[in-house]
């Protein structure tokens, strides 16, 4: 049995009408309790206390429907959901990662579809563009909350100091550790996921070939792969960034690297230290190279909501879905939490309120001045199997000394057979 964590809001003991829809045809129930819906997401504190703030604003204007929240840090919850989406018994109204689009409804019949909600959900909010994100087969499985794309962060105090432009290709960044490297600072700081990455997006770039198909089927060949690996160990061995073993989280705050990179939506939460240092924090142009063959980098949504294709009252959780991400309360409490919001209701709101600055603003204005460049990002690249093999393939020609063109065979043929398997 999963755990249910039930809210601290008030609730009304008269009898409310709860509406349902059973076949297709919508009936009235009565109750002596008001019509319950569990919501389920991710995040930090702050997420919390805000989600409850927005919850509580439902509540108070839907007294019909009492909202059951299930919540907790990202750690363990992907394990979790797994578990309760193969066995049906996921709240109603959820938190997504893109990815799980692919991953629990392929043929687009794993959550509901929202296009038969719209008297509740008000879809206009949002372009073509943006619910395609949320399409499969078809079907609107869910609906994005806002725009994310890992994005190059610059302490330009420091690059300021070693009288450097900020880097804008590869090579700017290895100049940049020959000034620094002497006073043991890093120009860049990339944890596992942003070399992974940054090795796929230097490939893409040289080689114009995508990493996966549409299938998310493995487009790289060997020699794609090895050049990923060497680029991954010119960066280690460049001083451009640090093994990952060795990163510490507040060296970016404290001024001992000069650069880092991090989706959007997590860009205060790692830039604000800095700047509360007194370094000026910039967000810089996406890395590439001269007669670059592709972009490389892409863009995916922050999170979506989504509904339980077979939940017992689709228009109680259509009207919790639609406050969650158009209404003026939930973007008042939000703010920029969960990146610039698609919906165009609630980016109205935060425009009134004079919201719409910070460096995670100025970051999203970076995506947006490239939006015609930058792609929806394929599932494949966000694959956990492969980023921990493509580690582990480093690792032994870094630590071990292997040959790196029997591990790149050895890796390409572990590639094909995961890609393979996911297809």
């Amino acid at each position: 049995m999963k755990h249910r964590q039930k809210s601290m809001l008030a609730m009304s003991a008269a009898a409310v009408i709860c509406l349902s829809s059973c076949s297709g045809e919508t009936e009235i129930k009565l109750a002596g309790q008001p019509c319950e819906i569990y919501f389920s997401w991710w995040g930090k504190d702050i997420r919390h206390s805000y989600t409850i703030d927005a919850i509580r604003y439902f509540e108070n204007q839907n007294p019909d429907i009492d909202v059951i929240p299930e919540y907790n840090e990202w750690t363990g919850f992907e394990r979790r959901m797994a578990i309760e989406l193969s066995s049906r018994t996921e709240a109603d109204v959820m938190q997504i990662n893109y990815d799980w689009l692919y991953k629990y409804s392929a043929d687009g019949q794993g959550f509901y579809d929202l296009n038969e909600l719209s008297d509740y959900i008000r879809l206009e909010n949002f372009s073509e563009e943006a619910l395609a994100f949320g399409t499969v087969g078809g079907k609107l499985n869910g609906i994005p909350t806002a725009l994310n794309a890992q994005t190059m962060f610059y302490n330009k105090t420091i690059y300021d100091k070693y009288g450097l432009e900020l880097p804008k290709t590869w090579d700017d960044l290895f100049k940049a550790s020959e000034a620094m490297s002497a006073d043991g600072i890093y120009p860049m700081e990339l944890n596992l996921k942003q070399l992974w990455l940054s090795s796929v997006a230097y490939e893409e770039q040289l080689s114009g070939i995508e990493f996966a198909d549409e299938n998310g089927r493995l487009n790289f060949t060997r020699e794609n792969i090895a050049d990923m690996l060497l680029f991954y160990k010119s960066l280690v061995d460049g001083k451009v960034t640090k093994p990952v073993e060795e990163l510490d989280k507040n060296d970016f705050i404290n001024g001992k690297s000069a650069g880092t990179m991090y989706w959007i939506s997590d860009a205060e939460y790692y830039c604000v230290p800095a700047q509360e240092n007194g370094y000026t924090i910039v967000a810089g142009d996406y890395l590439t190279m001269d007669n670059a063959k592709l972009t490389g980098w892409y863009a995916k949504p922050t999170a979506l909501y989504a509904i339980k294709r077979d939940t017992e009252n689709p228009e109680a959780a259509a009207k919790l879905l639609d406050f969650l991400v158009s209404s003026e309360e939930t973007a008042s409490v939000q703010g920029l939490e969960k990146g610039v919001p698609i919906s165009r209701s609630a980016l109205e709101v935060l425009e009134a309120n004079d919201m719409l600055e910070g460096i995670q603003y100025e970051a999203n204005e970076r995506l947006v001045q490239n939006s015609g460049k930058i792609s929806c990002i394929n599932p494949a690249l966000e694959n956990s199997e492969l980023i921990d093999a493509f580690k582990s393939a480093f690792d032994e020609i870094y630590y071990d000394g292997a040959d790196t063109v029997e591990v790149s065979e050895k890796l390409y043929a572990l590639f094909l057979q995961i890609t393979n398997s996911d297809g």
